[in-house]
Order: structure tokens, then sequence, then C-alpha cells
């Protein structure tokens, strides 16, 4: 058993890369995750419900004061063109992802790496599984307390209040 913090809801908080990726790229200090995050959890106002295909970009070496950069799969058309060119909301991005990465917004060698990783990995964005896998689906924990009746050693009842 694993000991893992829990969020408001019961559930682990989101876990980056590892095992709940669907396939991962670095590029120097940076790491992108393409991975299911349920988005709704964190921000109530996202359309969409339950886990999601996303890619998400963080510092390979985690910091407290830093955080990660989160593209929704239903967004990716915002970071390019249909002829493969970027868009000029695509530049933006990748300097406020920077910043909030741990980059300085004006380090352009970082904005050069994450430029990279993002026109890397955003074709297997798009083409990444709508739906998460079942081995991957997180089950939210039972809170309460277990009232388990018993009688001469067979149990008769158990519920959890």
């Amino acid at each position: 058993m694993t000991a893992s913090l829990l969020g408001p809801r019961g559930t682990p908080y989101v876990e980056l890369g590892g095992e709940r990726a669907w396939k991962q790229y670095t590029k120097g200090d940076i790491v992108c995750s393409l991975q299911w995050i349920d988005l709704q959890a964190q921000d109530p106002e996202f359309p969409e419900d339950g886990p999601i295909p996303c890619m998400v970009i963080f510092h390979a070496f985690r910091r407290m004061e830093t955080g990660a950069h989160v593209i929704p799969q239903r967004f990716a058309y915002l970071y390019g063109a249909r002829e493969g060119k970027p868009t000029p909301y695509f530049f933006s991005a990748v300097v406020n992802a920077c910043e909030t990465v741990g980059f300085d917004r004006n380090d352009r060698a970082a904005q050069h790496r994450m430029m990279d990783l993002v026109v890397e990995a955003m074709p297997e964005l798009i083409l990444m599984p709508t739906q998460q896998p079942s081995a991957l689906e997180i089950k939210s924990h039972r809170l309460g307390i277990e009232a388990t009746v018993r009688n001469g050693g067979k149990t008769i009842h158990s519920e959890v209040i």
C-alpha cells in the first residue's frame, strides 16, 4: 500500500508523467507528458467532465514555486494552423508557459526548447485517444466510518456511513 496526498474530492492530486503518461518527451530540462487529466476537478467552469487528453509541460527538476502548463486536446488548434505553421497565439503561449514552468519570460533558449517540444508532441496530442484507458482510472476514496455487525464470527452486515 502506498500513501498519497488526497485532494478535496478524495482523489489524489495530479501525478505528472511516469506511469500516468501515455507518452513523454524531454528537451533539456523541460518535460512534456501526454496524459489524461480531470480539469473540471480543478476548475469547475471547464466545460468537459472527467479525464480528458492533455499535453502537460513541466520543469524536469520540480520545485515548489513552479507549476505546469496544460494544453487540452480540444484547444490544440490554437497552437498551429492547418498548414502546420504556428499561430500568433502559439508564441505568446510559449512565453507564458516558460514563466509558469519556472523560466524567465525573456529566456530565449528556454522558449526555443519549449517551442520544439510543443511542435514535436502536438501531432501525438491530436492522435491521442479521447477516452482514458480503464487501467489509469483513479477511484475516489470512500470517506466515513465503517460499521460491521458480526455474530459468532460471521459478518451479518457491513456498511460505510
